[in-house]
């Protein structure tokens, strides 16, 4: 029996796969870098020029497709993907966004990282920073106070939703911007331009929040509606008022809290149902005790302008358990009960229009004001806003306005500060992005500030940031000239699995193929 050469080869095979499937080796690998190229919205308009190195360069971007500057996860993601390379070569404006700290990951990374600065023109920068609260109410307008600075003639110009506006500035000063807008979010943008280059943008987001609706409704024009009413209105509210109804009322869905007083029995219903889905309701009025809603029996209330004997009103089932009751001076002129998702106010104090006057007469006070403050900031949550600049030189005084009313507490990159007021005030912050927290009984705002430095910061460079990526990975900044005597040959080492080796096996097939013909061929 002749044997075929091609046999004996597949025997071989058969034996390596058998015997020793894996093969180990070293290969030196040249010397090469990474060209990581930051695509970020900041570096916008910025080119690289052509880099010439002495050695091989791989190109790698990053910080298009999504929101902020992640630096750090770059530089992993490019030692991941080019884990033989000497060196990252790293073009970018240094303001990082989000991810892990650039400094700490270029510490562990292992290779030097060398930072191309976008290149400036020394005659061409600019700042610019922008004030605003953060959200205003339905029919106010806002001011947009911009801080500039711009050696040269330049234009700040504000766009927002088509509308443009544009001012021509020069040296340092402040120009105001006034807008109208509808309810809703709205995003304000803000360039300083030098001929036609945008020098520097600043986007700012607006809330501009539906103005409270509140239906009033009596069987009688009393004093208590007209107080009610015009008290509500004093807050800017949209104010509808019925009286003398005959039961045919628009949809109480619509308002965010409706009022009434000696209501007919025909939309007893209808406010029951309204409540129960989270509506805010108020009432004045001896309803029967078959109303579950209300937070105390009271079958036999009587308008007066005293306090309310306990005989007179505290029968069967007395207080529901559930009620809060508010307390002025000494008296328990109301109470407070959720029923469902909403929420009822039962007066005991029947005549507020009395408790206005004899609050301003005798006592100086505005008692009814500080009854309807205590139960609206329980009926309606009252929405917060801080307004602050998103950029701050180095330097300067960084200033937090808080609206309406002063915070618990205020945290400063993980640190608690004292609160003084509602404007909070940090002495000359050091340049680095700040993260902030202003905490009130209720929410919690968070903001940040980055803080910038030196002439070339002010077109959105972060030097410190580069320069110390540079200093802690034993690069710095590039220079073509650079030592080369740093980056030798590396070894590579390689581990081949015969049994998984695409290539083996290909071989392998090919042959038992060819064998296959030869044997057919000579039959």
């Amino acid at each position: 029996m002749r044997v075929r050469v091609t046999q004996l080869l597949i025997g071989a095979f058969l034996l390596l796969l058998i015997f020793h499937p894996e093969f180990h080796f070293k290969k030196k690998v040249s010397p090469y870098g990474v060209l990581l190229i930051d695509r970020s919205r900041s570096m916008e308009g910025s080119k690289i020029k052509e880099v010439n190195s002495a050695f091989p360069l791989k190109t790698m971007e990053f910080g298009g497709g999504k929101p902020g500057t992640a630096i750090g996860e770059a530089l992993l993601q490019a030692k991941e993907s080019f884990e033989d390379a000497s060196f990252i070569l790293l073009y970018s404006d240094g303001t990082n966004t989000r991810g892990e700290n650039p400094i700490e990951v270029a510490k562990r990374i292992g290779i030097p990282i060398c930072c191309i600065y976008p290149e400036i023109n020394a005659k061409v920068f600019g700042f610019l920073s922008v004030f605003a609260p953060e959200s205003i109410d339905e029919g106010d307008s806002v001011v947009f106070t911009v801080h500039y600075r711009s050696p040269q003639s330049a234009t700040i110009r504000m766009l927002c939703e088509g509308i443009s506006e544009k001012k021509r500035i020069k040296g340092e000063g402040i120009e105001e911007f006034t807008l109208g807008l509808n309810p809703g979010k709205h995003n304000i943008e803000f360039t300083l331009e030098v001929k036609e280059d945008t020098i520097r943008r600043v986007n700012r987001s607006l809330y501009v929040r539906r103005k409270h609706k509140a239906l009033v409704l009596a069987e009688s024009l009393d004093w208590n509606y007209k107080f009610f009413k015009r008290y509500l209105e004093d807050l800017n509210w949209n104010v509808k008022g019925f009286w003398k109804t005959d039961g045919s009322l628009p949809s109480l869905s619509q308002y965010d809290i409706v009022y009434f007083s000696g209501i007919p029995k025909k939309i007893e219903a209808r406010i029951r149902e309204y409540v129960k889905k989270g509506g805010k309701v108020i009432i004045i009025d001896p309803f029967p005790e078959s109303l579950d809603y209300l937070p105390i029996v009271a079958p036999h209330l009587i308008t007066i302008s005293g306090e309310l004997p306990p005989s007179r009103y505290l029968k069967s089932g007395g207080v529901r358990s559930k009620a809060k009751s508010l307390n002025l001076m000494g008296e328990n002129v109301g109470y407070l009960m959720q029923y469902g998702k909403g929420y009822v106010v039962q007066f005991t104090y029947l005549d507020l229009w009395k408790l206005a006057l004899s609050g301003e007469g005798i006592y100086n006070r505005d008692l009814f004001g500080e009854v309807m403050e205590e139960f609206l900031t329980t009926l309606i949550s009252s929405e917060l806003n801080i307004s602050y600049p998103d950029r701050l030189l180095e330097g300067e005084d960084l200033y937090i306005y808080c609206e309406p009313k002063e915070p618990d507490s205020f945290i400063w990159d993980g640190k608690n500060l004292p609160v003084l007021g509602d404007t909070i005030m940090i002495p000359t912050p050091e340049a680095n992005l700040h993260h902030f927290q202003v905490v009130f009984p209720s929410s919690t705002l968070k903001g940040s500030v980055e803080v910038v430095r030196g002439l070339e910061d002010r077109v959105g460079i972060d030097t410190g940031m580069l320069y110390a990526i540079g200093e802690v990975s034993n690069g710095g900044k590039w220079k073509e000239n650079f030592d080369k005597s740093r980056f030798g040959f590396k070894e590579r080492e390689i581990w081949v699995n015969l049994r998984h080796n695409w290539f083996f096996l290909g071989i392998l097939f090919g042959i038992l193929f060819f064998d296959w013909y030869l044997w057919m061929k000579g039959k």
